[in-house]
């Protein structure tokens, strides 16, 4: 399973209902391999869509995502907006002095 985040700038001001996450999951087919899906709104102008897809690879999981997020945007399920990028996100390891 990989963790993927896609970012979003909106198009205008935007507000993200809270019916958002249940609105994508009833979008998302068994074929998306998506267990489970988070909302972020990152006011002013922007939003994050975290994926949590159960595919073979990294790259596997980062386009699945993209092609979710473009098919979501096409339908008018999420506000108008831009998809700037999508990639897992980087973990920085804490180390004790």
């Amino acid at each position: 399973m990989f963790l993927v985040h896609a970012h979003f700038a909106a198009l205008g001001p935007f507000e993200l209902p809270s019916a958002t996450g249940e609105l994508i999951r009833t979008s998302l087919s068994p074929t998306d391999q998506v267990e489970h899906v988070s909302v972020h709104s990152l006011p002013p102008d922007s939003f994050v869509l975290g994926f949590f897809l159960l595919t073979g690879s990294l790259n596997e999981a980062e386009r699945r995502a993209e092609t979710i997020c473009r098919r979501l945007l096409d339908e008018e399920r999420l506000p108008p907006a831009v998809l700037r990028k999508v990639g897992a996100p980087l973990i920085t390891p804490l180390f004790s002095s």
